[in-house]
């Protein structure tokens, strides 16, 4: 295989994601993920913010090589209009959150304050993924404008923890 399909196949296609072919597109991920080595537990996922005004996953992607990295290291990243554009294949392992790359990396643009439309896109491609049990990156990261409470309690699969012992 040539470097270009290489490049191609494993790291950024650039796609951004809006209304229902969103839905088809990330389905199709998600099953390309699951029928590969299961490298990613999609069933987690580490929320960061960029740190830097609204930018590309393509911009964040030369970034992340720059820094010498093969390519970007989140899976989604979120623009401040809600648009979703892919990031990492989920078939690949991340580069996002060190202990934890297994996780699905997510990435809102932005400091500190996140759109509705962020917010909203956010909450769909979690559910639409399945992810069950989300974490943010560190104390800071992504910020406090993201209420990670309001996040968990709108997603459709939630991580059950029993306390105690089983009769």
């Amino acid at each position: 295989m040539r470097n270009k399909d290489l490049r191609n196949r494993y790291c950024l296609n650039s796609l951004v994601f809006k209304g229902a072919i969103a839905v088809l597109v990330i389905a199709s991920l998600l099953s390309q993920a699951r029928a590969s080595e299961p490298i990613i537990d999609t069933s987690k996922a580490v929320i960061h913010h960029s740190a830097s005004p609204d930018m590309s996953a393509k911009v964040i992607d030369k970034y992340h090589k720059s820094k010498g990295w093969k390519c970007i290291g989140y899976h989604f990243v979120i623009r401040t209009n809600g648009d979703i554009e892919k990031g990492r294949p989920l078939t690949m392992k991340g580069a996002h959150a060190k202990g934890r790359n297994n996780y699905i990396g997510i990435c809102l643009t932005g400091y500190d304050h996140f759109t509705k439309a962020q917010i909203k896109s956010l909450c769909f491609l979690l559910n639409k993924l399945g992810v069950s049990h989300i974490e943010r990156h560190h104390e800071k990261c992504p910020g406090n404008g993201l209420d990670m409470q309001y996040v968990r309690n709108n997603l459709v699969k939630k991580e059950i923890v029993l306390v105690g012992r089983a009769k």
